[in-house]
């Protein structure tokens, strides 16, 4: 109960911290207003919600007690990157085909980019597929404690850094796509409306996991069996992964602002509450649609592959058992 208090009151005091940081409460107070680009029934904050809960339960049953309980997120998980590879035929294929005019010089990579992610989408679910056989077979009782131990992380850190995970790892295909939907689409708006919540939601996860690290539970030592050069690695990994999650949503943010556009978060409109300034606006673009992107497809795709790496090659047996049940 004292834990749960614990992790509880370091996850509001960093939302409202957040909230207040970014000026959203005197817009948030003005209540709901129902604006021309968002849904039908408020379709896409029902679906933000959605998106929300469902990673947090993937991110909780992959970590669970049970194997039935880790069998059934693993399940989920690869119904969702199916869900994904789905959507992409179903709705944003057509889109390939008649994008919004470029804007950039890299915004033709993006067809292609947006295709090399449905196919990892693919690959990862019947990976996942494959896990979920592997588990099958096991029937063994994992009990994962709380808060975080000398060697492994807790349920709380492994459940906020899945969940981040996972959310990231949906709105950067959703938030490329959204920006190659042309303008007067119908449902153009409704993608931002969804990225826009869920890149809330983001920060304000990223910064409980940060409280909970430094006021709940200290992380874990880096493994012994990693070489000097191998610990400097992760850990500046590590901060450079912090400082790309806090920077996406809030470069996103500041862009929408001094473009003049409003944000969301799910069914609340926020004003913009900067003057217009389209260079500044410019140079936030550029931030959040190119270099960051693209330093997080870096820095991530290092951050996974070097697990693996000590997993597989080097054969450390604890390398991913430290994230993941």
């Amino acid at each position: 109960m004292k834990i749960s208090k614990l992790f509880t009151s370091t996850t509001l005091l960093t939302s409202i911290v957040l909230l207040a940081s970014t000026f959203i409460t005197p817009a948030l107070a003005a209540g709901h207003t129902h604006n021309s680009w968002r849904a039908p029934g408020d379709l896409d904050s029902w679906a933000s919600i959605f998106i929300l809960i469902a990673s947090l339960m993937v991110a909780a049953f992959v970590n669970g007690r049970e194997s039935r309980t880790r069998i059934i997120g693993t399940w989920l998980a690869a119904l969702g990157c199916f869900g994904v590879v789905a959507w992409f035929g179903v709705y944003a294929i057509d889109t390939l085909d008649n994008p919004r005019e470029h804007v950039l010089p890299v915004d033709a990579a993006k067809p292609i980019l947006l295709q090399a992610q449905m196919l990892i989408a693919f690959v990862v679910g019947l990976a996942l597929l494959g896990v979920a056989r592997w588990q099958a077979r096991r029937t063994d009782r994992l009990d994962i404690p709380t808060h975080n131990t000398p060697d492994n992380y807790g349920k709380v850190s492994r459940i906020l850094h899945w969940t981040i995970a996972i959310l990231i790892i949906l709105l950067v295909p959703m938030g490329i796509f959204a920006t190659m939907i042309p303008e007067g689409t119908s449902f153009r708006g409704y993608y931002y409306v969804t990225h826009k919540s869920l890149g809330f939601s983001v920060l304000i996860l990223v910064f409980a996991r940060l409280a909970w690290n430094i006021w709940g539970s200290r992380r874990p030592a880096l493994a012994t069996e990693l070489k000097l050069w191998e610990r400097r690695l992760a850990h500046t990994m590590h901060i450079l992964l912090y400082v790309l999650m806090i920077g996406l949503p809030i470069s996103g943010f500041m862009m929408s602002n001094f473009g003049g556009a409003s944000s969301h978060f799910f069914f609340w409109d926020i004003t913009p509450f900067f003057e217009k300034s389209i260079p500044t606006r410019d140079i936030l673009g550029l931030m959040h649609k190119v270099v960051l992107p693209y330093l997080l497809y870096i820095f991530l795709g290092t951050h996974i592959l070097g697990a693996l790496k000590h997993q597989f090659i080097d054969k450390h047996e604890n390398a991913l058992r430290r994230m993941v049940s």
